[in-house]
């Protein structure tokens, strides 16, 4: 078992540097021919009423926020982002940054979805959802000048619990911006950005993300490119990992249940 799960993992990452270099070379082409076919534009962050959900999100907030704290009681059991997702270690270089899914590249984590139920419901009114899943930075979490790999996606995230020290911020296109209680952010992740948690406590957020709203021939495009992504193999072994760490924290914790009943 143990050569067959390095073997998985041995292509998963021949298969990543290989997505690695043909993005390179291929991915401003690609990603210019899709902006033509955006219906929202292609700023690097996105006015709120841009997307209409964004506001039941925030309406919903303190239930929300309620189910990730009942979740965070299990904070030891939730596994950091680097361990289950093997495209995110070049830059989740520790185990400060914990992601805890309950939607992943259209698959739903259905015990998770469960204990969250107001969150899941929230979420799936999402037109166009792929991935949902609550997201800590512990304090001195800082995630390097990046980009993601599809402008055929756009990001949102909800402020849970955001440190009321200076230091907790994002910076988009060379632009700094601070995570709102309650409050959305909306943002193109193919623009560079960088994430820092310079304070002493922790950052949680919802983490959505959803479709691009396009015309064709440029959604032809995107969708082909995600349903290459959800099928490449550490996308595959990242669903295998979220399941295998969902099973554990939920597997015998009936407290976590009657919190939620209760």
């Amino acid at each position: 078992m143990d050569t067959f799960k390095k073997l998985v993992d041995f292509i998963a990452f021949i298969f990543r540097r290989g997505v690695f270099w043909f993005g390179f070379y291929i991915r401003p082409p690609i990603h210019w021919f899709i902006g033509l076919f955006s219906t929202v534009g292609t700023p690097p962050v996105f006015e709120n009423d841009v997307f209409p959900w964004t506001k039941s999100l925030e309406n919903h907030y303190s239930e929300i926020c309620a189910e990730a704290m009942n979740m965070m009681l299990e904070r030891d059991k939730i596994p950091p982002l680097r361990d289950v997702s093997p495209d995110h270690d070049r830059i989740a270089v520790d185990n400060k940054w914990q992601s805890l899914f309950i939607w992943g590249y259209n698959y739903k984590f259905q015990r998770t979805a469960e204990l969250c139920p107001v969150t899941t419901r929230e979420v799936e009114k999402i037109p166009g959802l792929i991935s949902a899943f609550y997201s800590v930075h512990a304090p001195g979490t800082h995630l390097p000048r990046h980009y993601g790999p599809t402008n055929g996606t756009i990001t949102c995230h909800l402020g849970l619990t955001i440190p009321k020290q200076k230091g907790c911020r994002i910076s988009v296109d060379d632009k700094e911006y601070e995570w709102h209680e309650g409050k959305c952010f909306v943002f193109d992740d193919t623009y560079y950005h960088e994430v820092w948690n310079d304070t002493e406590e922790d950052r949680i957020i919802l983490l959505v993300q959803f479709e691009r709203p396009l015309r064709q021939p440029g959604k032809a495009l995107a969708d082909s490119f995600m349903w290459m992504i959800r099928r490449s193999p550490f996308i595959q072994t990242t669903l295998a990992r979220v399941k295998e760490w969902e099973d554990l924290i939920t597997d015998g914790h009936s407290d976590i249940r009657d919190r939620v009943d209760g």
